[in-house]
């Protein structure tokens, strides 16, 4: 028997010998073609699995990070989550009688500039000689105008800004001493930055994404000088001045009943630093945990700091906590809800098909029937919510309060009927792929992290609170990512303490859709003067801001 062992594919060619063998010699060539046929399949799965590896590697680097799929693969009607495909007659042309005409595209045209913004008009006239007629010498009648606008930028400018408390004294009767008016509030003690200042600082780093040398370029530029260490020290004092608000955040989250909650990376520098100034960074974490109200809408987020991932750290942070709550497939959340009857533990559908859209990226075309079946799940989805908003407007005429049990128990009949046998098909697909797939491949990862995490893949049929995915929490902590990018690393453990604080109350801000240097520039006044503790800031909160603002 003549053995062949290709290198590149890992086959095994098994060639009949020309002399004859004893039965002894062929109980042991048996023995070694099954073992052969053995070594063949494991080469070839660890073949397939590395070129799966390769392949992901590629598209990660060179690749679009879009997991949306080609129209004709899920239907020309709608896109991956279902979404209506854009109408295929704009940009082609309508007869219309006697000609042609071509839709316009959309998109396509300048945006109007907005009617707030303040307007310095500028009047072109014409010289007094050409004002009269030159061939009759009448004078000329204004007979109309014509406007164009241009959009204008005035440099940013510092601002010196004087406060004189004038002395009153009597001449006569010096035991009564002197009088003055107070002096002003200042957000830091002794300090000379303004709240407009501070603002400024605070949204430059953690919403512009900027350094602060970066910023303290800026600044040079304008014509004043900030050193680094005196941007640090004045985000310091305001973080010792924001810290109650943020604890009287994280309590309102908590108490929301319903949070979602991820995790993601960041850089800190720890240990000596060398003679540049540089010390060794250690990766650590940034918590994050958002709540929702009973109608849906978010109340905020908020991050907490850590320098490990451990499962202690999750159950830390669902102590206390009741309702439901949302993450992903990480198994320290799955340990900290693990035999508690007060808290749901729902995961992320999109996690889910992420893994499968991997398995279709490397050549397994099965997984888009997973892909449709989770597609359908965005689409009854969507219809569940539209159903809603219109009972809701027909249920809650008035100021009645939201019947919120009402809308829950509708919602739940829904899921049950329109998406539960969309979950049950998917479940069976599932399992009678399990022997079809390499369990050490990306298809095989789908299918089994599906099949372990497929009770708390349901959780979301029973309890209305649930949402199908845990997007909204990572579209929060995208702002994160984008800062590792531009500062690299956090200075020190405190500077990582600082940026959880402040990205939570600006991350807060925009996801209600709150000016955050208005709010800060309201707040950080406002912090000066109640109790420093979590219910005396109670009212500051992104949420609260802005009820009040809106009341």
């Amino acid at each position: 028997m003549f053995i062949e062992v290709s290198p590149y594919t890992y086959s095994v060619v098994l060639t009949p010998s020309t002399t004859q063998s004893s039965p002894e010699s062929d109980t042991g060539s048996a023995l070694s073609y099954e073992m052969l046929l053995a070594q063949n399949t494991k080469l070839r799965e660890d073949n397939r699995y590395l070129r799966e590896q390769l392949e992901l590697l590629k598209r990660h680097i060179f690749g679009h990070k879009s997991e949306k799929l080609p129209a004709a693969l899920l239907g020309a009607e709608s896109d991956l989550f279902g979404v209506p495909a854009p109408d295929p007659s704009l940009g082609q042309t309508k007869q219309i009688a006697g000609h042609e005409r071509a839709l316009p595209k959309a998109g396509h045209g300048r945006v109007a500039l907005p009617d707030n913004l303040p307007c310095e008009t500028v009047v072109l006239d014409v010289p007094e000689a050409e004002k009269t007629c030159p061939c009759c010498g009448k004078e000329r009648v204004h007979i109309g105008d014509d406007v164009s606008e241009q959009l204008d930028i005035i440099p940013p400018q510092f601002l010196r800004r004087r406060t004189v408390r004038q002395k009153y004294a009597c001449r006569q009767c010096t035991e009564c001493g002197v009088a003055q008016a107070k002096p002003p509030v200042s957000v830091i003690d002794k300090g000379i930055p303004t709240a407009n200042l501070v603002a400024w600082i605070i949204l430059s780093k953690y919403v512009d994404h900027l350094p602060l040398h970066r910023i303290a370029d800026q600044f040079k530029r304008w014509g004043v000088e900030i050193a680094e260490t005196t941007m640090i020290g004045w985000i310091a004092a305001i973080f010792e001045l924001l810290g109650p608000i943020h604890k009287a955040l994280e309590r309102e989250i908590k108490s929301s009943g319903c949070m979602h909650v991820d995790e993601t990376t960041l850089r800190v520098q720890k240990g000596v630093k060398d003679q540049k100034g540089v010390g060794k960074t250690s990766v650590d974490y940034l918590w994050a945990m958002l709540g929702r109200s009973p109608d849906g809408t978010p109340i905020g987020v908020s991050f907490l700091y850590d320098d490990g991932r451990s499962h202690a750290v999750a159950k830390a942070i669902l102590a206390g906590v009741t309702g439901s709550v949302l993450t992903d497939g990480y198994e320290g959340y799955a340990q900290a809800c693990k035999g508690r009857d007060d808290l749901i533990h729902g995961l992320c559908w999109a996690h889910a098909r992420r893994k499968y859209f991997e398995a279709m990226q490397c050549g397994e075309g099965k997984a888009a029937f997973a892909i449709q079946r989770i597609a359908d799940l965005y689409t009854f989805h969507r219809r569940i919510e539209t159903l809603i908003a219109r009972l809701g407007r027909r249920w809650n005429k008035g100021d009645a309060r939201p019947d919120h049990a009402r809308i829950d128990a509708v919602i739940v009949n829904r899921r049950t009927k329109w998406m539960a046998p969309v979950v049950e098909e998917l479940d069976a697909w599932n399992a009678r792929m399990v022997q079809s797939a390499t369990p050490k491949g990306k298809f095989g990862d789908a299918i089994g992290y599906f099949r372990n995490q497929s009770v708390r893949l349901r959780q979301f049929l029973t309890n209305a609170r649930l949402d199908l995915d845990n997007n909204i929490i990572e579209r929060s902590i995208r702002p994160i990512a984008i800062g590792r990018k531009n500062w690299m690393f956090a200075g020190s453990e405190e500077g990582a303490r600082r940026a959880a604080l402040l990205m939570s109350l600006v991350g807060s801000c925009k996801l209600l859709g709150i000016d955050p240097a208005e709010y800060l520039r309201d707040v950080l006044m406002r912090a000066k003067a109640c109790k420093p503790t979590a219910e005396g800031c109670a009212e500051l909160t992104p949420s609260r801001w802005k009820a009040a603002q809106n009341a």
